[in-house]
């Protein structure tokens, strides 16, 4: 292996094992809500609330990436922080709004088919964690510098702790008998302004403020042209989750357990997926890092990485370590179980599809084309929705049907965005040769 292979390797490996411990709370929460009386029930009604907080938080989604890209001293970090706070305050206001006003009650029955009492479920989880936008996107923001300066090693330590401090809260939760929204907004909340603080004290003090390459003040709007785009690919990425769910919720034949037992169930199968997926997506990180000098050894990389990934899942789906996944690591039982352990087999496509989605993406960040990931993401819910639409009319709208939406969304996205990628280089060409 040469030492340019190896210096990926080392960058990506911490940052990969990054996304697992991140996720490995929410795995946490979902063993933690299995428990109650009532499980089946608080992890649905928690999935419901988590999409709709998603929609609003994904503004953040690549706050670390505009770091990266576009910091370059301190004059243009103090004008991109300007911008992302103000953004993270924007996509807050309407998570207050329906926390603390009848906004929730006149808006949450229109998107999901649940009961009052549910619907008081989600108000009371998003009441509590509207703070989160502002905590992660700013958290976020530093985690891109800490990249920046290829400090990925701290970037994991930051994911350790704030798990420990997740699990902590949860363990705190189930010993004082706490109810469950209290219980896992707590274990959401308090390690995200943890991280905050940490992320703060070593980004200022392993962060160079010097000058990278050029530093100047950056223009909003030459800010907004690079990552507006982004916030809105990323708005689009939630819509993928609440519109799977709302046609399961939908569903007039099906009694209310089943369809509390269905969105357990497709939940549990998405946070095994999200593991391997959140690890293709610090292909991203890569690209921008290298990707402008070496460009054939990071595809190379890429490659290479998301054959091992997914061959690690298949093996986990295939045999029976996702049963005791499922079972021992999130208390799934019975027809929870079932209906999950199906789901994670259409799943095992996702992994291949995003990361030939994250090639393009890494493209498009690092030549400040962005509004090409908004048109993949937009055509990516189109596809869901359709999908879903047909096989409800179809009366084949199941668990296996909702992941393999999810897929299909995948998929479309990544045509789009390559096509739109391909289509640029096209007129570059053009327009060099002219």
């Amino acid at each position: 292996m040469t030492d340019r292979k190896y210096s990926y390797w080392s960058f990506y490996w911490p940052l990969s094992l990054m996304g697992v411990v991140s996720l490995a709370g929410g795995l946490a929460q979902n063993y933690v809500l299995l428990g109650y009386e009532s499980g089946v029930r608080e992890l649905a009604v928690f999935a419901l609330a988590q999409a709709v907080l998603g929609l609003f938080a994904a503004g953040t989604g690549f706050t670390s990436q505009m770091a990266n890209v576009l910091v370059r001293g301190p004059l243009s970090l103090r004008s991109t922080l300007r911008f992302m706070v103000t953004i993270c305050l924007l996509f807050s206001l309407p998570l207050v709004l329906m926390g603390w006003t009848p906004l929730g009650r006149l808006v949450l029955p229109l998107v999901y088919n649940v009961s009052e009492e549910n619907v008081a479920l989600i108000i009371r989880y998003l009441r509590y964690l509207s703070p989160l936008v502002l905590v992660g996107g700013v958290s976020s923001f530093q985690v891109g510098l800490l990249v920046q300066a290829r400090r990925t090693g701290m970037v994991t330590a930051l994911a350790l702790a704030q798990l420990i401090l997740t699990v902590a809260m949860l363990a705190a939760g189930v010993r004082f008998r706490w109810d469950p929204v209290l219980a896992l907004s707590l274990s959401m909340l308090v390690p995200a302004i943890a991280n905050l603080l940490l992320t703060t004290v070593l980004q200022l003090t392993y962060h160079a403020h010097a000058a990278i390459e050029e530093d100047r003040v950056l223009g909003q709007r030459e800010i907004a042209a690079f990552f507006l785009p982004m916030v809105f690919t990323s708005l689009l990425f939630t819509l993928s989750r609440p519109i799977i769910l709302a046609f399961i919720t939908a569903q007039k034949d099906a009694d209310v357990v089943r369809v509390e037992t269905m969105v357990a169930g497709v939940s549990l199968a998405w946070s095994f997926n999200v593991i391997f997926q959140g690890a293709v997506n610090q292909f991203r990180d890569v690209f921008i890092t290298f990707g402008r000098r070496d460009l054939n050894g990071v595809r190379t990389f890429m490659a290479v990485a998301t054959a091992v990934l997914t061959c690690i899942m298949l093996l986990v789906v295939a045999t029976p370590l996702g049963t005791l996944f499922l079972s021992y690591l999130q208390g799934a039982t019975g027809e929870t179980l079932r209906i999950a352990r199906q789901a994670m087999w259409v799943l095992v496509f996702v992994p291949p599809i995003i990361a030939w989605r994250n090639y393009y993406h890494g493209l498009t960040m690092l030549h400040r084309r962005t509004h090409g990931m908004t048109a993949g993401s937009f055509m990516r819910n189109v596809a869901i929705l359709a999908a879903a639409w047909l096989l409800t009319a179809l009366g084949l709208y199941n668990h296996v049907a909702a992941a393999g939406t999810l897929v299909i969304g995948f998929a479309a996205e990544a045509v789009t965005v390559a096509l739109f990628t391909r289509a640029w280089w096209q007129q570059k060409a053009t327009e060099a040769a002219v």
